[in-house]
C-alpha cells in the first residue's frame, strides 16, 4: 500500500511537471524569431484495420504575442466517416497557472464552407475565444475516430514560419496486420529520433528554433521533416480499395469512382456531333468542344460524395450547367468519348505561387485539382475546365509544369503537365513615340504576351472599364503625369496570345536643361529592385517562373536635337539570364530603342543568393539609363 501511495505521488508529481508551461521555463534559443512556441505536440495514430483508425493528439502551444495568434487555433473538420469523441482546451497564463477551461458553449460548429461552393459536407469545430494577455499557453486534447484510412495522419513537426517546437512526436500502431507504406523527408533540417518495435513505429524531435521566410525560398514543407503514411488496404467513405502503387491507385480510381460518370443524354451526343459536323481536324474538334462547354456550364464547388473525390454524373452536369473542378473535366471527358477521342481525368496539386508536385515515388491520396490531358497523335493537349475565360489548350501558372496522376482505364500514370520556357514566356512591346520640344512625349505601343505572361495579363479584358483604366495607368506608372487617350485589348482565346494597344501622352518625360534634355532609354517597363543582400541566408532560393521580354521602340526627336554621343550597347550574360540595351539612329532625328532580358526560373544555392540581387539591381539601374539629347 505505501509503495503504491508513493507511485502515485512519483506519478502526479512527473504529470505536473509535465504540465508546466511558465513562459520563464522556455530557452531564448526557442524565443528568438518566434510568434509562439509548440510546447508539446504528441499524437498517437491507432490503425485498427482497412475501415478503423483512431488518432489521439495532445498539443499545448504558448503565444507569446498577436502575431501568433493564429497558432492558438486548432480546426478539427469532421463528416459522416469522421467523429469527434473528444475535443478539450485550457488555458494558462505566462506563469503556467491554469486560467481557463474551455467549455462546450465555446466550441463552434461551423460547415466548411468556403464561400464558392454549393454544398460541402465536411464541418468544422473550434475554440472560439480572445485572449485578455500575452503570452498564453493553450492546450488540447483531441480524439477522432475514422472509417476513412486511405490517408493516415502524418507527421510534420514544424508546421510554419516564425513558430519553434519544444516537444514533437507521433506514435504510429499497426493493429492490423496490414502493410503501411511511409515516406520521410527532409531529416536532415534537424535531429529526429526513430524508433521501432513490434508494430510501433515512433518519430520525435526536440528544440527545434523558429524558421525566418526568406525571399524566394522553397516551401518550408519541403525543407523541414516530414512523414506521410498510407496503408496498402484501406476504405473511403464506404469503399474498399488496395493498392499499392499509382498504377494500382488509378486502377481502383477508376473503376470505383470514374468509370459509371460517363451518361451523356441521347439528346446531348447528337449535339456533340452536330457541333463537329464536318470538321476533320482532331484538335480542331477539341477546341469547339471545349469552348461549347465553357459557354455550358460554371464552376460551383460541390464538395460531397466519395470523399470529395467522386464526380458528379456527366448528365447532372448537363442538366444543372454547373459543377466542380471533377464534374466539369468528366463532362468534357463524356463530350470527347461521343467522337471517338480519348481523354483522361488528371489529379494535380494546383497552387499560383510556386509548382507543387505530386510524389511520384509515394503512391497515396495527393492532389486538389483535375483537369485533363488529350493524347493526339502529334501532341498531348490541356484542358482547365473549371473557367469560362480559360484560352483552349492552355495550363496557366495554377497547374503548369509539374508532375500530376493520369488516370485512365488501364490504371494511373505519373505526367508532367504542360510546360512553359523562358522562351515562351514572352511580352513583345512594340512602340513609337515623338518627344516634342518642351520634353512631352506621345506615344502608340503594342504589348504581346504569350506563355505565361499572358495569365498575368489576360483577366483585364473581362474587368469593368474601371478597373482596366487603373490596371493601364499602373501599367504605365513610370511615365510622369501620364494621359492614356485610348487603349483596347484582342484576346486571342484559341492560342493564349494577348495583346494591348495604347495611344498615349507624357508631360515632362524628357527633362529640359537649357538646350539639352534627358530621356528615359526604356520608356515604361523598367525593372524594380527591392531585394536585400542576405549573407546568413540559410535556404536555396527559387526563381519560378523564366520569361522574356522584348522592346524596340522607335523615337523621334524634337527638331533640331540629336545624341550627344554614341550609345555603347550594353550586353551581359550570368547564371540567372541576359540583358541586351541599345540605342541606335536610324536616320537624323530618330533613334532605334531595342532592350530583351532573358530569366531562368530554376533552383539555386544560397551561396548565389547575393549574386541574384547584384542581378536585378543592374537590370535595374539599366533600365533606368538616360540618353542626353543636345541641339544642333
Amino acid at each position: 500500500m505505501i509503495r503504491l501511495f508513493l507511485t502515485l505521488i512519483i506519478f502526479a508529481s512527473s504529470f505536473i511537471q509535465a504540465q508546466n508551461y511558465s513562459v520563464t521555463n522556455l530557452s531564448k534559443t526557442l524565443t528568438d524569431d518566434a510568434y509562439a512556441v509548440v510546447r508539446s505536440d504528441h499524437t498517437q495514430v491507432d490503425f485498427y484495420q482497412y475501415n478503423k483508425v483512431k488518432y489521439t493528439s495532445e498539443t499545448a502551444v504558448t503565444i507569446l504575442n498577436e502575431s501568433g495568434l493564429k497558432y492558438a487555433y486548432n480546426f478539427i473538420s469532421y463528416d459522416k466517416n469522421r467523429k469527434i469523441s473528444k475535443f478539450d482546451a485550457v488555458i494558462y497564463d505566462a506563469s503556467g497557472k491554469e486560467i481557463r477551461k474551455l467549455r462546450s458553449k465555446d466550441l463552434k460548429d461551423v460547415s466548411a464552407y468556403d464561400g464558392f461552393s454549393l454544398y460541402i459536407d465536411d464541418r468544422i469545430q473550434y475554440y472560439d475565444f480572445t485572449p485578455t494577455s500575452y503570452p498564453f499557453t493553450i492546450y488540447y486534447k483531441v480524439e477522432i475516430n475514422s472509417s476513412n484510412t486511405i490517408s493516415l495522419p502524418g507527421w510534420r513537426p514544424l508546421g510554419g514560419y516564425d513558430v519553434s517546437v519544444e516537444n514533437s512526436s507521433l506514435t504510429l500502431v499497426n493493429h492490423s496486420g496490414i502493410t503501411v507504406r511511409k515516406k520521410e523527408s527532409g531529416f536532415d533540417f534537424c535531429e529526429v529520433k526513430k524508433s521501432e518495435s513490434g508494430n510501433t513505429l515512433t518519430y520525435s524531435a526536440h528544440n527545434i528554433p523558429a524558421v525566418k521566410d526568406e525571399v524566394l525560398s522553397p516551401p518550408l514543407r519541403d525543407l523541414t521533416p516530414r512523414v506521410a503514411f498510407t496503408p496498402n488496404e484501406f476504405q473511403l467513405a464506404g469503399v474498399k480499395g488496395k493498392f499499392e502503387n499509382w498504377d494500382e491507385f488509378g486502377k481502383w480510381y477508376y473503376k470505383n469512382l470514374l468509370s459509371d460518370k460517363q451518361d451523356l443524354s441521347e439528346q446531348d451526343k447528337k449535339t456533340v456531333l452536330q457541333l463537329v459536323d464536318g470538321i476533320s481536324d482532331p484538335v480542331e474538334k477539341v477546341r469547339i468542344l471545349y469552348q461549347y462547354m465553357q459557354s455550358k456550364t460554371r464552376y460551383v464547388n460541390v464538395a460531397i460524395g466519395i470523399g470529395g473525390w467522386e464526380p458528379f454524373p456527366a448528365s447532372y452536369v448537363s442538366s444543372k450547367s454547373y459543377g466542380d473542378c471533377k464534374a466539369l473535366s468528366n463532362y468534357m471527358i463524356s463530350l470527347l468519348k461521343v467522337i471517338g477521342i480519348d481523354a483522361f481525368h488528371t489529379v494535380v496539386y494546383g497552387e499560383r505561387s510556386r509548382k507543387m508536385d505530386m510524389d511520384k515515388d509515394f503512391a497515396s491520396l495527393q492532389g486538389n485539382h483535375m483537369i485533363i490531358n488529350v493524347p493526339l497523335e502529334d501532341e498531348t493537349l490541356w484542358l482547365e475546365c473549371t473557367s469560362q475565360q480559360t484560352a483552349f489548350n492552355y495550363l496557366g501558372q495554377f497547374t503548369d509544369g509539374r508532375y500530376a496522376l493520369s488516370v485512365t482505364p488501364e490504371g494511373g500514370k505519373i505526367v508532367t503537365t504542360q510546360e512553359f520556357s523562358p522562351s515562351e514566356n514572352k511580352e513583345i512591346v512594340k512602340g513609337k513615340g515623338e518627344i516634342l520640344a518642351n520634353g512631352n512625349l506621345n506615344a502608340q505601343f503594342t504589348i504581346q504576351d504569350s506563355g505565361l505572361q499572358y495569365d498575368w495579363v489576360y483577366d483585364i479584358f473581362f474587368d469593368s472599364a474601371k478597373d482596366q483604366k487603373l490596371k493601364m495607368n499602373k501599367l504605365f506608372s513610370r511615365m510622369p503625369n501620364l494621359n492614356l487617350i485610348e487603349y483596347n485589348f484582342e484576346n486571342d482565346r484559341d492560342n493564349a496570345v494577348f495583346t494591348t494597344q495604347a495611344q498615349l501622352e507624357s508631360t515632362q518625360f524628357a527633362k529640359v536643361f537649357g538646350e539639352s534634355m534627358a530621356v528615359n532609354v526604356v520608356p515604361f517597363e523598367r525593372t524594380a529592385s527591392t531585394l536585400k543582400k542576405d549573407n546568413k541566408r540559410r535556404f536555396p532560393f527559387e526563381i519560378r517562373y523564366g520569361y522574356t521580354d522584348e522592346t524596340e521602340f522607335e523615337l523621334k526627336l524634337p527638331k533640331g536635337y540629336k545624341m550627344s554621343e554614341k550609345f555603347q550597347p550594353v550586353i551581359f550574360a550570368d547564371d540567372f539570364g541576359t540583358y541586351l540595351l541599345a540605342v541606335e539612329e536610324k536616320e537624323a532625328g530618330m533613334l532605334k530603342i531595342s532592350r530583351r532580358l532573358m530569366v531562368k526560373d530554376g533552383t539555386y544555392p544560397k551561396e548565389k543568393f547575393n549574386d541574384y540581387v547584384e542581378f536585378v539591381r543592374k537590370i535595374s539601374s539599366l533600365d533606368n539609363t538616360k540618353i542626353l539629347l543636345e541641339k544642333i
